[in-house]
């Protein structure tokens, strides 16, 4: 049984052997006058034990008593991916190999000072039993220790960094895709049935080993490397776990699932690190990596990014475990420095989340490699000084409110957001990347994040009846390739009243990427819709015919013109059918656009409110009524206000980001959402008061703080 969940508030530290004890005493000191709580130390399995058996745990043993001692919590990150030197003659032949069956060299990694990676492979059962050897001895080592608050058992999911080629293709990893195989197909009587093939011994079934070939072995060793990091996470966390029952194991990815795209020039394919709604049902929780200013996100970025996380982990712990600390680096260039202003945005964002745990990477600026010079909460891009004072504020507000944001949680939802991995191995497979894929389901999360209608992400081969009570609209972008199981929950929670959108070729391939004509796809088995065809794009938008609204929509890649039918309605004409279509069906309807719309919505260069607009009118169009709304400023290209709601204790907890030049936001509360009392900022301690509406509900003016957000309860 884990313990009870609290917000704590922290930042990485150590990663052998930097930095070096002359500052541990002082640095950890400050990290508690600067508000922070928790310090996070890298476990490093190649630097723990330099030698087969020879653990050497006395830069942990001290670290953690200081950190004691200066009143902090500790979070430990086990990096056995970082394998000891020796494995190699240790466990002979246990390389990895790549996609042209070369031997994998191991290296020193980037920004690592020692060890190898990628090392052995974790399929050869000797570096299994030798890495669950290390994860054991670390967790009975530090199990007892009182400070100790839970454990990251595996850093950004990398098991294949400085890899030059796509892999792993060894014998033992090979025979372990054939074992999948045959476990998702019973026999290879099935197997050759479902690829249309006549393989007469499992021998014959080959990993796809690179783009352009067929889809069918391409999709499936994507989907098998998914399914292999999704089990070697939750071997991690039995070992860790058994040795410490009582508090939380987590993982966490250098993004969320739906941004690891793959692609030719990083070597790598789809989702080749895990897919955090199978660690979310496995593991305490789930967490990811997020360096803001480094990777050039906004606020409705990066809100994106955090969502995709929470969706993942409904009811677990959301751990943001590397948030970008100081100034990036990245070798001898200038990036952008880090404002206090916007570090605060997105610590909040995440509280706002749901995220019971925030660890900054890092607090001073590193020593080492590419990266040194950067990153360091204390660094030296000119705003150290600003950042500790704001983080200090912050850490106040902890204080005297962590039981109520401990007790937070995000109000229900009634939009939903597909995300398909089965398209992203299809998209791959013919382009050596999915990056169309997640643009389209990052345009469609970005819109209504601008909007401020409140979503979650579904992941397709995880969507149930269940999954779907409590929503009104569900979009489906991208959904180029459908697993089968989707259509039957999907086609009755439309006919009981649900709101389908739809972008082309949906269902054009099942997962064995092997494609359907129009008139064997989902969309006509459900309701007489069908495709023409594609055709060439017009580059100019389309105007739909929208009852509110004036929408400009932009698409992209091709039209494929809807033939419709009878009772449906054509909203945007093509002299070969119609653009945008809505088809009832029971008590519901599906709306679909004959084209890519939201991942154009993403391309577009100042933001296409147009899209925007139209992703309004759906929810409109489906009864989707948010519990809370901004009745003003209305969202323009570059400046909109970003809301996340929920209760805690009984008590209504709005939070709300407003772009840098909004200085004034109107709110309005459904009736029921308030009890009419004051509302209180918790980081501030500034009173807004609302006041009653015609509907019976509320409006609230707010004036935003300097600092750029609210964060608002009501008065107990």
């Amino acid at each position: 049984m884990l313990p009870p969940t609290t917000v704590h508030l922290g930042t990485q530290y150590y990663r052998a052997p930097f930095p070096e004890s002359r500052f541990w005493e002082d640095d950890l000191r400050q990290m508690r006058e600067a508000g922070l709580d928790t310090v996070q130390l890298w476990v490093v399995w190649g630097w723990v034990e330099p030698a087969p058996g020879d653990f050497r745990f006395d830069d942990y043993d001290r670290l953690v008593e200081l950190a004691g001692q200066a009143g902090l919590n500790v979070v430990l990150s086990t990096i056995a991916e970082i394998q000891p030197y020796w494995i190699l003659r240790e466990e002979p032949g246990c390389d990895l190999v790549d996609h042209q069956g070369h031997r994998v060299i191991s290296v020193n990694r980037g920004e690592t000072h020692f060890g190898c990676t990628p090392g052995g492979c974790t399929d050869h059962p000797g570096v299994w039993r030798r890495m669950s050897g290390f994860l054991d001895t670390v967790a009975r080592r530090y199990a007892a220790a009182p400070n100790l608050v839970g454990w990251d058992a595996w850093n950004e999911l990398r098991w294949n960094s400085e890899a030059e080629g796509r892999c792993c293709y060894c014998d033992h990893t090979v025979e372990a895709f054939r074992h999948w195989l045959k476990e998702r197909y019973g026999s290879l009587e099935a197997l050759n049935e479902a690829w249309k093939r006549r393989y007469p011994d499992w021998a014959d079934v080959w990993p796809g080993r690179r783009p352009g070939l067929p889809f069918t072995e391409a999709m499936a060793w994507q989907h098998f490397l998914t399914g292999r990091a999704n089990v070697h996470a939750r071997r991690r966390y039995d070992v860790i776990k058994a040795a410490d029952p009582d508090r939380p194991v987590t993982v966490h990815g250098g993004d969320p699932s739906p941004g690891y795209a793959g692609g030719y020039e990083s070597k790598l394919t789809p989702l080749d690190r895990g897919n955090d709604w199978a660690f979310a049902e496995q593991l305490d929780g789930v967490g990811c990596s997020s360096f803001p200013k480094w990777m050039g996100m906004d606020d409705a970025d990066f809100a994106v990014r955090i969502e995709f996380v929470k969706s993942a982990a409904g009811a677990k712990r959301v751990w943001l475990s590397e948030l970008q600390g100081g100034r990036a680096s990245t070798g001898f260039e200038v990036r952008q420095p880090v404002p206090a202003r916007d570090q605060q945005r997105w610590v909040w964002n995440g509280f706002a989340c749901g995220a019971d745990t925030i660890l900054f990477w890092c607090w001073r600026d590193e020593v080492f490699g590419r990266e040194s010079g950067g990153f360091g909460i204390i660094g030296r891009d000119g705003l150290a000084e600003e950042r500790v004072r704001e983080l200090a504020v912050t850490g106040e507000a902890l204080r005297r409110h962590g039981p109520l944001l401990a007790g937070y949680r995000p109000d229900p939802v009634q939009i939903g957001v597909l995300f398909s991995p089965q398209s992203y191995y299809l998209h791959w497979a013919q382009e050596g990347h999915a990056r169309r894929a997640y643009k389209g389901l990052h345009g469609i999360c970005r819109a209504l994040t601008r909007r401020a209608l409140p979503y979650r992400v579904l992941e397709d081969s995880r969507v149930t009846p269940d999954t779907l009570i409590g929503l009104d609209l569900l979009f489906l972008p991208r959904g180029t390739a459908l697993p089968h199981d989707l259509e039957a929950p999907l086609a009755d929670w439309i006919h009981q009243g649900g709101t389908l959108v739809t972008e082309s070729e949906c269902g054009a391939f099942g997962p064995e990427g092997l494609y359907r004509y129009p008139e064997d796809r989902f969309l006509n088995r459900l309701c007489g819709l069908t495709e023409v065809g594609r055709r060439a794009l017009d580059p100019a938008a389309i105007r739909p015919r929208l009852e509110g609204t004036d929408a400009h929509v932009l698409f992209a890649q091709w039209l494929t013109p809807l033939r419709l039918p009878e009772g449906a309605t054509s909203l945007a004409d093509h002299p070969d059918g119609s653009l945008l279509a809505e088809v009832p069906v029971g008590e519901g309807r599906v709306i679909a656009l004959g084209g890519y719309a939201s991942d154009a919505y993403t391309d577009a260069s100042g933001g296409d409110t147009g899209f925007e607009a139209f992703v309004g009118w759906t929810a409109e169009r489906a009864g989707v009524i948010p519990g809370v709304q901004v009745l003003s400023p209305a969202p323009e290209s570059d400046a909109f206000v970003h809301l996340r709601t929920g209760t805690a204790q009984g008590r209504r907890l709005t939070f709300v980001f407003a772009s840098p030049r909004i200085r004034e936001v109107w709110l309005g509360f459904a009736p029921g959402g308030l009890q009419g009392g004051p509302l209180r900022d918790l980081r501030t301690g500034e009173e807004a008061t609302p006041t009653p509406a015609e509907d019976g509900g509320h409006q609230l003016h707010l004036t935003i703080p300097d600092i750029g957000f609210a964060v608002l309860a009501e008065e107990a």
